[in-house]
């Protein structure tokens, strides 16, 4: 028997904004504009300390000062900066701990990177170390808020007010994000108002007109409510639709309608069975909060399109993945894969995030070591998914190209066109994090 579940209180300062904080980390790169760049400072300096943090969860005691440096690089920060700054803070915020050496270089270092928590709960420690001003929070809430509903601009000012900021405060940040790109908006005819929504969320600015004006159609209680709704469906994720009997019917129908809320239901071949119905948030990002890693369904794009690019475009002779799924879930139960020649070539990203590692092997091939393994069984089940239920042999691939918003490795590099000189040095950060990892395994064998 299913219990109703009370709506819960619209959120005032939790750790959903230690995920707003990687939202702005995003957009950081696409910004220009220096005064934009420096009213967002102590929010891009922390987000690049847990872009760090983050890169290096999973290695344990495979992890080396080495390493570190290396993975501080791929991420951008610099060795003064790493040395003065980010290590330091993340040691205040109980990331890691580390330890210098004789010669003034890093000499060993421990993460515990979401043992202590998730990562959005340590983004937030990590965030109260930088001191951000009162209008970068109201920034943070701003995005948070544009995540989970889209609201007319008006609306969308009054909800940060009510999380204890004054107007001015308020519409600054709006402002803010909206110069930045964090947060889009688009004009509603019908409405006569602008309407605010997070793009990496909603995607476009349709939908979010026809979710701003079905919000706006509501009375203040009603309305309000709604979004006690959102944020249900948003924290736990999947509930049945008889868990919303707190909530007017019809306005739950409506929601579903304008996909303010996402409904899918169940059918079982068995004769005589019931269907059901499951109630799904469009944050995608949502499903972080049931996992130690933030930002998780991001890695797991990156992961998956890696396999397919695997599996579509390598060279047949050097190692192509004939079934993603096969090698998925034997890297997921055997730790590791290969080797082939292509893996030492096809998977940097996934070894600057540190989803996975790369293990020379003899005559130019390489073995594919897993890092991440929350990420690496994700991608699994989004594999999977593409299996055909009727016929048990393996659909089409189509459906799990990455979203439009996201490019796969040969797309995004015909778009950059020619930087030969960056790639190299990328490449060769690459190679000094591999040996970096080797030389820390050789001193293990020998460390009893």
């Amino acid at each position: 028997m299913s219990s109703v579940i009370t709506p819960p209180p619209q959120p005032t300062n939790d750790a959903r904004l230690g995920r707003a904080l990687f939202y702005v980390h995003k957009q950081l790169a696409a910004i220009n504009e220096p005064v934009v760049k420096a009213k967002l400072g102590q929010l891009s300096a922390a987000a690049d300390a847990m872009d760090f943090a983050v890169r290096l969860r999973g290695f344990g005691a495979g992890l080396s000062a080495d390493m570190a440096i290396e993975f501080a690089t791929l991420a951008g920060i610099g060795s003064h900066r790493l040395q003065h700054e980010v290590l330091p803070t993340l040691k205040r915020a109980d990331l890691v701990d580390y330890s210098w050496g004789v010669d003034g270089r890093l000499a060993s270092i421990e993460e515990f990177v979401g043992l202590s928590g998730r990562v959005i709960d340590q983004a937030l420690r990590v965030l109260s170390e930088y001191n951000p001003t009162e209008l970068e929070q109201a920034v943070l809430h701003s995005t948070e808020i544009a995540s989970w509903a889209p609201l007319t601009r008006s609306q969308h000012a009054d909800q940060i007010s009510r999380r204890g900021y004054v107007d001015e405060v308020a519409d600054a940040a709006l402002a803010l994000t909206l110069a930045s790109g964090i947060n889009c908006k688009v004009l509603s005819a019908a409405l006569g108002e602008d309407v605010v929504y997070n793009p990496n969320v909603w995607g476009g600015g349709a939908q979010a007109v026809d979710i701003a004006g079905f919000l706006r159609s509501l009375p203040s209680g009603e309305r309000d409510s709604l979004l006690g709704m959102c944020e249900l469906a948003s924290a736990r994720p999947g509930l049945a639709l008889n868990s919303y009997g707190a909530f007017d019917s019809s306005i739950l129908k409506s929601a579903r309608k304008v996909g303010l809320l996402q409904a899918v239901t169940v059918k079982s071949s068995a004769a005589g069975a019931s269907p059901q119905t499951y109630v799904f948030s469009p944050i995608q990002e949502s499903q972080d909060d049931r996992l130690l890693t933030t930002e998780a369904l991001h890695q797991r794009k990156l992961f998956v399109a890696h396999i397919l690019y695997g599996h579509e475009k390598a060279a047949t002779s050097m190692g192509r993945i004939q079934s993603p799924t096969v090698l998925v879930n034997a890297l997921v139960n055997r730790g590791s894969v290969g080797p082939a020649t292509n893996i030492s070539t096809d998977y940097h990203l996934l070894e600057a995030h540190g989803i996975v590692s790369v293990r020379s092997g003899s005559g130019g091939r390489a073995y594919l070591d897993a890092v991440k393994t929350e990420i690496i069984e994700g991608g699994l089940a989004w594999l999977q998914a593409s299996q055909s239920a009727d016929s048990g042999v393996r659909g089409s691939l189509e459906p799990l190209r990455p979203p439009s918003n996201w490019k796969t490795p040969e797309a995004d590099r015909a778009e950059i066109g020619d930087q030969r000189e960056a790639d190299e040095i990328t490449g060769a950060a690459i190679l000094k994090l591999r040996e970096a990892r080797q030389e820390a395994q050789r001193a293990a064998r020998f460390d009893f």
